[in-house]
C-alpha cells in the first residue's frame, strides 16, 4: 500500500528507512537472512531528564526525554542500519506513518552488489512485523501486506510415510476434498486438499540439501533436512503476484490461512522440527497455535 509524501526526522535524511513497530528486535529479523548480523555500535537508551510541568499541582515537577543515541547494525559488509530513531504515535501520525509508536532504521550501503538482497530482506521484515519502508525520496510509505505471507514450511529430522502423514493432516483439512497421497520416484510425498471456493492447499515432503539461514542459529536437534512445504494455490494464481488482489482473493486467503497453519501444526506435532514462514523467519509454536485458531 502506498501513501502520500512522508516527512521523517532530519537524522535519517537521504536514506531508505525501515519502519518497525516500537521495540521490535531488528537483530532477530536480520539474522534470519544474514547470519553474521550484529551491532557494530549498540543503541543507547537515554535516561529521562527534567522538564518543567505547568499548573500549581505540578510546580517543581519535571519530566522530559533526552534523545537516545542510535546504534549501527551491520547486515552485510558495506550495509548497515542506523537506529532506532523512535517516534511516538503523535509524531508518527504527523510524519505519515500512522498513529502508533514506531522505530526507524536508516540504511547505509557502500556495496551495490548486496543491495538487492538487503532490499528483499527489508520488504520481508516489514511484512513480517506489519511495518513499512520509506524510500529515500520520501515519496510514499510502502507497507507490504502481512496477509500475503500464507505458506509455511516445517523443517524436520523425521520423514513421515504417506500412511503416517494422511491421518495427521486430514483433520486439519476440514471442509476440503482430500486427495490420495502421491509419492514420486525420488521419495517426495504430496497431499492436496481442494476447497470449493478457495483453491487448494498442498503439503509436499522432500529432502533438501540446503538449509535456510534462519535455522543455522538453532540447535541441530531443532530441525532437519526434511522440508514439509504447505502451499496455497488460489483460484486465480496470478493474484498472488499483484499488489491489489481482488476482494474475492482476499476473502479466500483469509479463510485458507487458518487451514495452512492447522496443517503445519499437525505435521509439526507428528514429526517435530521448526516452522518457517514464506519470508524465511522462524514461527514459534505459540505463534503457530495462534495462527491456527485465529478468527477468520
Amino acid at each position: 500500500m502506498d501513501q502520500a509524501q512522508v516527512k521523517l526526522p532530519d537524522r535519517v535524511d537521504g536514506r531508505n528507512v525501515l519502519v518497525l513497530p516500537r521495540d521490535t528486535d531488528p537483530v532477530a529479523l536480520a539474522t534470519a537472512w544474514f547470519p553474521e548480523a550484529s551491532w557494530e555500535r549498540s543503541p543507547v537508551t537515554a535516561p529521562t531528564a527534567p522538564r518543567a510541568m505547568t499548573g500549581a499541582r505540578f510546580r517543581g515537577m519535571v519530566d522530559a526525554p533526552v534523545p537516545a543515541v542510535p546504534g549501527l547494525l551491520a547486515l552485510l559488509p558495506g550495509a548497515t542500519l542506523e537506529g532506532p530513531t523512535a517516534l511516538d504515535s503523535d509524531d508518527a501520525r504527523e510524519a505519515g506513518l500512522g498513529a502508533r509508536d514506531v522505530d526507524l532504521y536508516a540504511l547505509d550501503s557502500t556495496d551495490p552488489a548486496g543491495l538487492a538482497l538487503v532490499y528483499g530482506w527489508m520488504s520481508a521484515a516489514a511484512r513480517r512485523t506489519a511495518g513499512g519502508i520509506v524510500p529515500a525520496d520520501r515519496s510514499r510509505l510502502v507497507t507490504p501486506d502481512p496477509g500475503a505471507a500464507v505458506d509455511l514450511t516445517l523443517w524436520s529430522p523425521l520423514a513421515l510415510t504417506a500412511r503416517d502423514a494422511l491421518p495427521l493432516v486430514r483433520p486439519a483439512m476440514t471442509g476440503a476434498r482430500v486427495g490420495h497421497p502421491v509419492e514420486s520416484r525420488d521419495g517426495a510425498l504430496s497431499i492436496t486438499a481442494t476447497f470449493e471456493y478457495d483453491g487448494a492447499v498442498t503439503v509436499r515432503l522432500a529432502r533438501s540439501r540446503e538449509i535456510p539461514v534462519a535455522l543455522s542459529a538453532l540447535d541441530s536437534g531443532a530441525y532437519g533436512p526434511w522440508a514439509y512445504v504447505v502451499t496455497w494455490e488460489p483460484p486465480n494464481p496470478a493474484e498472488l503476484r499483484t499488489e491489489t488482489p481482488s476482494q474475492l482473493h482476499l476473502i479466500a486467503r483469509s479463510r485458507v490461512q487458518q487451514s495452512v497453519a492447522r496443517i503445519a501444526a499437525a505435521v509439526w506435532r507428528g514429526a517435530g522440527g521448526t516452522v518457517l514462514d514464506s519470508g524465511g523467519f522462524v514461527v514459534t509454536p505459540d505463534e503457530l497455535r495462534e495462527m491456527a485458531t485465529a478468527a477468520r
